[in-house]
């Protein structure tokens, strides 16, 4: 099912409800809230102390290319997604101790300006993932030990759980708002929301913040392309499996204060290191000459710390950050290497202490089996600004150098922003 092209229609609807949120709960209350949609008088947080834990998100990019290197070269384009689950917790539900069911859709919309205009490979609208309603994950999940081992099976995103690091979500740019591009991109295994595959992960933390994880997947390249609305269940071995294991450490956490408390303040500056080596089974296309060829291997590696903090605050401050993502098998992966740097600074603006401005370079180097080869680079620059706690606006610029590896195109200018509401 194909959802609707009038747009304005999501704006009316998220329009109205905001008044009627805040009238139930207090203006102020609502203003300062976690949700667009309030608690609903009360009803979401007495579902919530019962067990049942409802989410919702509306995420826009509007983005418009000036010198891009195909179709016309200049336009504009909108793309949204609305993202909806329900988290059922079986410990308050039944007493049965760490489990959890969680389910999840999107409403998917707008079009893509990198095909359409961009002529470039790292989409310049994160958040465009077609037009279809879809189902995206559907899982049981199983905590055991005082949460020291975590298991999950069903229908789950791979980028849940892999690669993934929240410092990357203050970007636009599909380059690495998620995860590096060239992963998902190379392996139908590994998927993005909101796609999933059926898998399994078993995940470790044997002391606090370290972590060890093991995950399995299907290779289904038609679940992600169908128009089945995310329900092809089906599970063919032929289609090839996804595996991938990752140990990750985090340092000097800041620890959230317990009953109201102000949060303990490591002395030191935290950081984040992951690790992560992954294959793929079944037959791939070469490159060159359209035969088949069987898997795909590859390895990734991350780190971000931060290296200054704003006196008497928990998390202001400049935070580095580095990932390279590479996959040597070059007959069959269009992207082998990915690598992506930036600076993040949040607090930047004084009194603007939940704000974060970023700054981006990533840069894909071609697979040399293609024509023409060369490397895509991006230069972005974002700042987001955090209305309230359930609402931001990201004012947003791109430099595409060399799209798509032509080092004769023009660099494209890419402007515009995203906005996202959590109801």
């Amino acid at each position: 099912m194909r959802p609707p092209r009038n747009r304005p229609l999501l704006w009316a609807a998220a329009v109205l409800m905001l008044p009627t949120a805040a009238l139930a709960d207090g203006f102020d209350d609502w203003l300062h809230g976690d949700y667009a949609t309030g608690t609903w008088g009360g009803l979401r947080t007495s579902l919530e102390d019962a067990g049942i834990t409802f989410e919702g998100a509306y995420t826009t990019d509007l983005m418009a290319v000036r010198n891009g290197n195909a179709g016309s070269g200049d336009g504009w384009a909108y793309a949204g997604r609305i993202d909806f689950g329900v988290e059922l917790d079986f410990e308050k539900l039944a007493g049965i101790a760490g489990l959890s069911v969680y389910a999840s859709g999107a409403w998917s919309s707008g079009s893509n300006l990198s095909d359409q205009q961009g002529g470039n490979l790292f989409a310049v609208q994160q958040v465009f993932t077609g037009r279809e309603i879809r189902l995206s994950q559907l899982y049981v999940q199983q905590r055991l030990f005082e949460d020291v081992l975590t298991l999950k099976a069903g229908r789950v995103t791979t980028e849940e759980d892999f690669l993934a690091s929240d410092i990357y979500a203050n970007y636009v740019n599909g380059g690495i708002n998620g995860v590096p591009g060239n992963v998902p991109g190379s392996n139908f295994g590994y998927t993005t929301a909101p796609f999933a595959q059926w898998g399994a992960v078993i995940a470790v933390e044997p002391i606090e913040h370290l972590r060890f994880a093991v995950g399995v997947y299907n290779a289904d390249e038609k679940t992600i392309d169908d128009r089945r609305n995310g329900t092809r269940f089906t599970l063919d071995a032929e289609d090839g499996v996804f595996a991938v294991g990752e140990v990750s450490y985090a340092w000097n956490q800041v620890e959230e204060g317990e009953d109201g408390k102000e949060p303990s303040i490591p002395e030191g500056l935290p950081g984040l290191a992951k690790l992560g080596i992954f294959g793929e089974s079944g037959d791939r296309e070469d490159l060159k000459d359209g035969g088949d060829k069987d898997g795909n291997v590859g390895f990734y590696v991350s780190l971000e710390q931060m290296v200054y903090r704003e006196a008497g605050t928990a998390d202001q401050g400049l935070t580095p950050w580095a990932v390279v993502a590479y996959q040597p098998r070059e007959s069959i992966n269009e992207l082998p290497l990915f690598v992506g740097a930036g600076l993040v600074y949040k607090g930047l603006i004084p009194d603007r202490d939940e704000d974060s401005a970023a700054i981006g370079f990533f840069y894909g180097k071609l697979s040399g089996d293609i024509n023409p080869g060369g490397s895509e680079k991006v230069l972005e620059f974002a700042y987001t600004l955090q209305l309230a706690p359930w609402f931001y606006v990201r004012p947003d610029l791109q430099f595409v150098f060399d799209p798509a590896g032509v080092s004769s195109a023009d660099t494209a200018v890419v402007f515009g922003g995203e906005i996202g509401i959590t109801f």
